[in-house]
């Protein structure tokens, strides 16, 4: 057998025994703004945070404000319906220590990942609540950082429920933009097509 036969079929051997794994490693996506953060925030609980979900729910608060431990069980109990639908809520929390931020979690069975006092008023997310500057805090926001919505005080428990609609006007809304990008391709084929004529 010829040198370039052999190079040849060994090629196919190794395209057939180890299938596109290295390529897929080199091509990695970038994370959005919100999951590349997450990836490298310090956490004060072993939650790890999805980052492939498409709504982050993010939510200041501290374990001693009464609105946000009042709220809390209802945050808990909203997490563990919304995390198997593809949505993550991230606790960005301003008690005075780490210790006593994963003393709250772990008392209030948070099972949301919990961003240490540290590092909450400056890591990075692309975070901005407009409203009063109340305790607790959340604001809903694609992966990117687009705002969906926001709640402060005792509004956040109830904005928290309203999880389902925020994903489903989410995903009308890119199913529209797929739709445009589908009849924007068909017109330009179309346009190619009669200018190929």
């Amino acid at each position: 057998m010829n040198k370039f036969l052999f190079a040849l079929l060994l090629s196919i051997v190794s395209l057939i025994a180890f299938p596109a794994h290295a390529q897929e490693e080199a091509e990695e996506e970038p994370l959005a703004a919100i999951p590349a953060i997450l990836k490298e925030a310090k956490l004060v609980n072993k939650a790890k945070p999805n980052l492939k979900a498409k709504i982050y729910f993010i939510y200041q608060s501290r374990s001693t404000c009464g609105i946000c431990v009042s709220e809390a069980p209802t945050l808990v109990k909203e997490y563990k319906k919304m995390k198997r639908k593809g949505c993550e809520m991230v606790m960005l929390n301003i008690d005075s220590s780490p210790e006593k931020a994963a003393e709250w979690a772990k008392r209030s069975k948070m099972e949301f990942p919990v961003i240490s006092p540290a590092v909450s008023m400056s890591c990075g997310m692309p975070w901005e609540y407009e409203g009063r500057p109340l305790l607790p805090c959340m604001v809903a926001m694609t992966p990117d950082g687009q705002k969906l919505g926001e709640a402060g005080g005792p509004d956040v428990s109830e904005f928290v429920k309203d999880w389902k609609k925020l994903l489903n006007k989410l995903r009308k809304e890119e199913a529209k933009e797929r739709a445009a990008a589908k009849r924007a391709e068909k017109k330009n084929k179309k346009k190619k097509k009669s200018d190929e004529e």
